[in-house]
């Protein structure tokens, strides 16, 4: 743009200077004519001819000064308005500069965006695995806390069944040993009473014979009657004796039936203990199972949150970076715009400084082919010798 400036500054001198060479050039031929016309003529031409072209030379000076200072000044216009658009440009070229600088952070922040983008749906992704891994867990728990809640429920049952197997058990083995052991002693007592009787009978009996015998004695003396009688009496010893041993050993059976029966009720008592114990045992287990369960849920739910509130965390960053990413396009649009808005004005203030040069140097063409014609009408000696002794005018300045 300032190479077009300055072809068109230069053009416009061009013009200028070459329309002051076009008048000393067309100058001399009215000498050359004058040389050849005649003396009448020269001593025809009066004082108002002479002064009308001094006349019209001094306004041709004036016009050529005023022309050329004039020139000057729209000059010194056109290069200061070339420098102020070398400075537009090169701040334009600083806008481009910071532009694509902007646009390059533009891109860089556009790239992390997109990596946030990807993060956060990477983070969404574990989000929902997480969740559904806790949702399985859960599931899990609720199973495993059923399966664990039905155990000890049908462990409840079966000690529960098993103790009152027991307890009627031995109600009923207690129940029936006190039969037995009464029906026994019953028996043993009966036995035993009889016994008594019968040995009491047997006594009687005896001290009868006894008595018979000593009556019998006292009245028989042949001893072979006495023989039979005392082998009589000891047969029935012999009967009591058997009888009594006989009770004695229904009472040492009995005995060792109540012993066996107490055995069996502590083993009983025992197996009933160690089933306890197990029950307990393993309801200590389902609690610690259901406590670890619990506390997998609540680190993984914390996990999730976690990861929620991370995720919270890149959305609101994500959206600042947007914002910001936003606010900086819209600050860069009216740059530019204000930018293309300055260099528009400089190019049209230029255009019409160049107008102005070039309808200035048209009309002083103009004037300059108007003198040279109305000089060439009059005295063209008198014209060509002051032509000759006329300084030249001050060539414009660059």
């Amino acid at each position: 743009m300032t190479s077009r400036h300055r072809n068109k500054n230069n053009s416009s001198e061009k013009t200028a200077s070459s329309s002051q060479d076009d008048v000393a050039k067309k100058s001399p031929k009215p000498s050359s004519n004058g040389v050849s016309s005649p003396p009448n003529q020269v001593s025809g031409s009066g004082t108002s001819v002479k002064l009308i072209a001094a006349l019209c030379y001094i306004a041709l000076v004036a016009a050529a000064g005023f022309s050329a200072i004039y020139l000057q000044q729209v000059l010194k216009e056109v290069h200061q308005i070339s420098t102020r658009n070398e400075e537009t440009v090169r701040k334009n070229a600083e806008v481009a500069r910071k532009v694509e600088n902007v646009l390059q952070q533009v891109d860089s922040v556009r790239g992390s965006v997109d990596g946030l983008e990807s993060a956060l749906g990477t983070m969404r992704a574990e989000q929902e695995a997480g969740s559904r891994a806790v949702r399985k867990g859960e599931a899990e728990t609720r199973r495993v806390e059923e399966a664990l809640q039905r155990l000890q429920n049908e462990l409840l049952v079966d000690l529960s069944e098993g103790i009152k197997e027991v307890k009627e058990a031995r109600e009923r083995d207690f129940s029936s040993l006190e039969k037995t052991v009464e029906e026994r002693l019953a028996e043993l007592s009966a036995s035993i009473a009889a016994s008594v009787t019968e040995f009491t009978e047997a006594q009687g009996e005896t001290q009868s014979q006894l008595a018979d015998l000593k009556a019998r004695l006292d009245d028989m003396e042949d001893p072979a009657l006495i023989r039979q009688e005392l082998s009589a009496i000891v047969d029935t010893v012999a009967g009591l004796s058997a009888t009594k041993q006989a009770a004695d050993e229904s009472a040492y059976s009995l005995r060792e039936q109540i012993t066996t029966v107490g055995a069996e009720l502590q083993t009983r008592n025992q197996e009933i203990a160690s089933m306890s114990q197990e029950v307990e045992a393993v309801r200590l287990l389902v609690q610690e199972t259901a406590g670890s369960l619990r506390q997998q849920v609540s680190g993984a739910e914390a996990g999730i949150q976690g990861l929620t509130d991370q995720g919270q965390n890149l959305q609101s960053g994500l959206e600042l970076a947007t914002e910001a990413l936003h606010s900086l396009e819209k600050e860069l649009r009216g740059e530019s715009a204000r930018a293309e808005q300055r260099s528009d004005g400089l190019e049209v203030r230029l255009k019409v400084a160049e107008d102005g040069g070039d309808s200035l140097a048209a009309s002083l063409t103009g004037l300059t082919s108007k003198v040279e014609a109305l000089l060439a009408k009059y005295d063209p000696r008198e014209h060509a010798s002051r032509q000759a002794r006329q300084p030249k005018g001050p060539a414009p300045r660059d």
